[in-house]
């Protein structure tokens, strides 16, 4: 491989909906967790950063910045202990892949 990331992107290529469930998030290991929060903080970075930035996607873009620092660890360190944890990493990882993609 040539070691570049070639975006595709085309309005045939988005879903029409998009189900998150964060009971489905609960048991998923530590690896995964810590993965999956650090892409979700990057695609909210991200979009705040963009040159296409607007009110809207900055809003989503912070909160979901707010709620990864304040639950990632908690959803790291207790697993399926803490469903309020998951749940605020679920709805951040929405709020970023949202700003992201507009």
């Amino acid at each position: 491989t040539t070691g570049t990331k070639y975006p595709l992107a085309d309005y045939e290529l988005m879903p029409k909906m998009a189900i998150v469930d964060a009971d489905m998030m609960m048991n998923q290991p530590k690896g995964l967790t810590s993965a999956s929060g650090i892409d979700a903080l990057t695609h909210a970075l991200e979009a705040y950063a963009s040159i296409m930035a607007t009110d809207f996607t900055d809003g989503l873009a912070l909160k979901a910045m707010k709620n990864i620092f304040e639950y990632l660890p908690d959803a790291y360190d207790k697993g399926p202990h803490d469903a309020k944890a998951r749940e605020k990493m679920a709805e951040a990882s929405t709020m970023a892949g949202m700003a992201f993609a507009n």
